[in-house]
């Protein structure tokens, strides 16, 4: 029983002492989204219209950097055009949507990375 007890003990203490990971208020700077209209599920509009809030954000053209973008963000898709961002020739335009689960956790995780260097809205102008 004692046993048990520091067992148990040790454990949720344990826990208790790991720092939590604390988001870093510059990369949300590189997130230009308005979050506020936005529910808990990612989507925008009225009750009767919701849709997806899609966004676009430039990484140099390499494959490895565009697995790191995939293994972040399932929906993200890649296109050699330019954007409204304004990608450069040496550069993918990726494509996303928040309609996903934890859309704010994705857009942080990818704001992180150093390759990317902002993040706006996609109007399908």
């Amino acid at each position: 029983m004692k046993i048990y007890f520091l067992l148990t003990a040790s454990l949720l203490f344990g826990n208790c002492s790991k720092k939590m990971k604390t988001d870093d208020p510059a990369v949300w700077q590189k997130i230009k989204i308005d979050f506020s209209k936005i529910d808990e599920v990612g989507l925008a509009g009225t009750a009767d219209g919701k849709v997806a809030v899609h966004y676009e954000f430039c990484i140099p053209a390499d494959e490895k950097m565009w697995k790191k973008v995939r293994k972040i963000d399932p929906t993200a898709q890649k296109s050699t055009a330019r954007g409204r961002i304004g990608c450069t020739k040496n550069e993918w335009l990726i494509l996303g949507m928040t309609h996903q689960k934890n859309y704010r956790r994705v857009l942080f995780d990818l704001a992180s990375l150093t390759f990317v260097k902002k993040i706006e809205e996609n109007f399908w102008e």
